[in-house]
């Protein structure tokens, strides 16, 4: 071998070396404008993460499945790789959420520690729906609204909101949470409501706490959505379809 193409062997060879160290890309996908992160592994629940298990079909929807991969069940959560502040959420979805395998939960969130804005316990505000085994709330609930503070010297807990729905079958739903610094307020409709209007209201609920600076995250947080199994595997492989997700910050939502 000549000099050249022994100079030419070792550069390919130290090249691939490092690449062999490099992690693996994450798992991405574009959907509603917005670049989100898919969790490959661990996550919240008993079940890890699967990204085949996350995907957009060809009319824009996308895709959460709970799926049984070889005697095991693998769940779906992804995250936007963006922070989102002050506004209106809405998420428009179709399948029986209100009467999901018991240990099956889906949640609609804002998350801060999933791109390290505070710690587990801060920073979350969730629209969920769940019966959680029906250990939590005696199987009168299906769905809750909860929100963990923004950090602080005083360790505080979380505020929630349990409630149940029903579609009678229907299966098209709308939630929608209004973040402001100083109010919260989470609705569940049925039907695929657009923003700017509420019917059939299911289920809304307001929280303006005096000491809101403590009690209603103050930074931009990320969003998240999952599928995932509460304490026990599920009975059945499930699916839920997001139909579509809006943003509308603050100052524009207060010119509508």
């Amino acid at each position: 071998m000549d000099l050249r193409a022994t100079l030419l062997f070792t550069a390919l060879l130290t090249i691939f070396s490092h690449a062999q160290k490099l992690p693996l890309a994450a798992d991405t996908l574009t959907w509603k404008e917005h670049k989100w992160i898919i969790t490959n592994g661990a996550m919240a629940g008993l079940a890890k993460g699967k990204s085949t298990n996350v995907f957009v079909d060809q009319s824009g929807y996308l895709h959460l499945k709970i799926t049984k991969d070889g005697g095991a069940f693998t769940a779906a959560e992804l995250f936007s790789q963006d922070n989102l502040g002050f506004g209106t959420y809405q998420w428009q979805m179709e399948g029986p959420i209100d009467k999901m395998d018991p240990a099956t939960v889906l949640g609609l969130f804002l998350y801060g520690p999933a791109n390290g804005i505070g710690e587990d316990g801060h920073n979350e505000l969730d629209i969920e729906f769940s019966k959680w085994g029906s250990s939590l709330c005696a199987g009168h609930c299906n769905a809750d609204f909860t929100l963990y503070p923004a950090p602080g010297p005083t360790r505080l807990g979380s505020t929630e909101n349990d409630f149940h729905i029903n579609l009678h079958g229907h299966n098209l739903l709308t939630a929608r949470l209004l973040w402001t610094s100083s109010l919260v307020t989470a609705t569940v409709m049925s039907g695929l409501q657009p923003l700017g209007k509420t019917k059939h209201v299911l289920h809304t609920w307001n929280f303006a706490p005096r000491d809101y600076l403590a009690r209603i995250p103050q930074e931009p947080v990320p969003v998240g959505v999952n599928l995932w199994c509460f304490k026990k595997m599920p009975g059945i492989e499930q699916e839920v379809i997001l139909r579509d997700f809006q943003f509308v910050p603050a100052n524009e939502t207060s010119e509508r």
